[in-house]
C-alpha cells in the first residue's frame, strides 16, 4: 500500500502510516476489549434473570460505550480533542453502532443463532466501524491521526560569495 509521489507521499511513510494504523487498531481491540467484557456480562446477566437477549443487549452496549470511550481517548487515540465535542460525537457515533448491534442482533436471532454467537458477529462488525469512525472523525486532531513522517533535512542558507573588490 503506498501513496503515489503525484499525490505527496512516499512509498516509506505510506508503510509507516499504514503499520502505525494497524498498531492503534491492535490497541484499540485489546483495550476494547474491556468494554466488550462488560457489554457481554451485562447480557449474560440479564438474560439469566429474564430479560430478551435483544434488549439485554442494548443494555449491555451502552455500558460497553461508556467505557469505550474513557479508554478510547487517552489509551487509543491520544486525543487532545475538548471533553464535550469527543463526547458529543462519540455519542452519535455510539448511537449508530447501537442500532448496528441491535439490527445484527435481530437478524442472527431471527435465523435461529444461538445468542452469543450473533453478539459475536454484531461485536466484530461494530468493532471495524467504531475504530474508523472514531480514528477519523471522532477523536481526529493532529494527534490521533497524524502519520509518522520522514525527518526532514535541515536546510542551511549557503553563504554569499563575494566576486569582486
Amino acid at each position: 500500500m503506498s501513496v503515489p509521489t503525484w499525490m505527496g507521499g512516499t512509498r516509506r511513510a505510506s508503510r509507516r502510516h499504514f503499520w502505525a494504523a494497524v498498531e492503534q487498531f491492535a490497541r484499540y481491540v485489546v483495550i476494547g476489549g474491556g468494554a466488550t467484557l462488560a457489554h457481554y456480562v451485562v447480557l449474560f446477566g440479564l438474560v439469566q434473570v429474564g430479560v430478551s437477549p435483544w434488549r439485554a443487549s442494548v443494555a449491555g452496549s451502552v455500558i460497553g460505550a461508556t467505557l469505550n470511550y474513557f479508554i478510547s481517548r487517552q489509551a487509543v487515540f491520544n486525543s487532545t480533542r475538548g471533553h464535550i465535542g469527543a463526547m458529543v460525537r462519540f455519542g452519535l457515533v455510539a448511537f449508530l453502532a447501537l442500532g448496528c448491534n441491535a439490527t445484527i442482533m435481530a437478524v442472527g436471532l431471527g435465523i435461529g443463532l444461538y445468542y452469543l454467537i450473533a453478539q459475536v458477529f454484531a461485536s466484530s462488525i461494530t468493532a471495524i466501524f467504531n475504530f474508523l469512525v472514531h480514528r477519523y472523525w471522532t477523536f481526529r486532531d493532529a494527534d490521533a491521526v497524524a502519520a509518522p513522517t520522514e525527518p526532514q533535512p535541515t536546510i542551511v542558507p549557503a553563504r554569499p560569495t563575494h566576486n569582486g573588490p
